[in-house]
């Protein structure tokens, strides 16, 4: 109907045209009539096709073949083949850097001549041979790494050492500090701070309410206030408000770069943790927790209150100091409260916001 339409057209054009414009107004005629001519084909040739019961069709999109030609599979294999090791030691320094809170090279995302140079190269390649050997088994690798001699140490200072360290231990770790303060030779652990996601659930599990549930779909950033699921769970994207304000707080994961997690430590991560419902709100119910393995309401000796305390928040026991500040502190909360109960649930808030708290050592 257009092209008999367009016909139309070029014919009242040309019976109207000048003699100066005559042989352009003829040219256009004949297209149109080229256009009807062809549109005409194409409807009898549909028409033909409607009355044929056929299964085939002219498909609109690009057509592959049944079998695959087997290049992806052989891309695949060659990249975690032996004949390349670069994927083991990319995978050996992630695995290492989440272990040990600092990697090998510390140019994740670039192993190339612009990347920086491994701290310790002989140990990235003999682990990175031991991966490959064990079946690329990562399970192989994490066991072998926290078992070693070097994930075990020590990540205090000194000071601290010296009283239950051995012999010598105490100025030996004096002259590492002094010559290797910033530990390239492993003469210590290095502490990491704690995600926002294992912040979040540290505190939710202590009190009991950490909810381990699988879930299949995710969850809206939303809920993480009042959800009780584990926090790896819930959405995560670059958009705004991709993570939760808690998150946000403690460095949320970036999904644009995911090949290392970013640690600051900033104001506003101990004010969430002095002020925040999470805290306040898990701090009444480890406390009520706590309660029932005592004589409520004494909670037998205070001695043995402030160590259970430090003992589930902190996972050490307090020193003789912490030990006389704990004292003080529950006799001024237990006169201004009027109860032991909210005192210890004042001691366990203050413990949530001990640097040890968030801190791996």
């Amino acid at each position: 109907m257009q092209a008999e339409q367009s016909l139309s057209a070029a014919r009242r054009s040309a019976e109207e045209t000048s003699e100066n414009k005559e042989d352009k107004a003829e040219t256009a005629l004949k297209k149109a009539q080229e256009q009807v001519t062809t549109a005409r084909k194409n409807r009898e040739a549909a028409q033909a096709a409607l009355s044929t019961n056929t299964i085939a069709y002219t498909p609109l999109t690009p057509t592959y073949p049944a079998q695959s030609t087997g290049r992806r599979r052989a891309l695949a294999t060659w990249i975690a083949s032996r004949d390349n090791p670069l994927t083991a030691r990319v995978a050996v320094n992630h695995i290492w850097a989440r272990h040990f809170h600092a990697p090998l090279v510390a140019s994740v995302f670039d192993f190339g001549r612009n990347g920086a140079q491994p701290t310790h190269p002989e140990l990235l390649d003999w682990l990175a041979v031991e991966f490959m050997e064990h079946g690329w088994s990562m399970k192989h690798l994490h066991r072998l790494m926290v078992t070693s001699s070097a994930y075990r140490r020590s990540s205090v200072a000194a000071s601290r050492e010296s009283a239950a360290g051995p012999p010598g231990s105490a100025a030996l770790s004096r002259d590492a500090a002094t010559t290797d303060p910033e530990n390239r030779w492993l003469w210590r652990m290095n502490p990491g701070q704690m995600e926002a996601e294992v912040v979040r659930d540290s505190i939710l599990h202590l009190a009991g309410e950490l909810d381990l549930a699988p879930v299949g779909y995710p969850l809206p950033t939303a809920f993480a206030e009042t959800n009780r699921h584990r926090s790896l769970y819930f959405e995560c994207f670059p958009e705004p408000n991709g993570a939760s304000q808690f998150a946000e707080l403690f460095d949320a994961p970036s999904p644009t770069e995911c090949y290392r997690r970013t640690q600051t430590i900033v104001p506003q991560q101990a004010l969430a943790l002095t002020n925040g419902k999470l805290s306040h709100d898990r701090s009444r119910a480890l406390a009520q927790r706590l309660a029932k393995q005592f004589a409520h309401p004494l909670y037998r000796e205070e001695e043995d209150l402030i160590v259970v305390a430090y003992e589930q928040v902190l996972a050490r026991r307090p020193t003789d100091e912490e030990r006389s500040a704990c004292r003080a502190f529950l006799a001024k909360q237990s006169t201004a409260t009027k109860g032991n109960d909210l005192a210890f649930a004042s001691l366990i808030h203050v413990l949530f916001n001990h640097n040890d708290f968030v801190t791996i050592r």
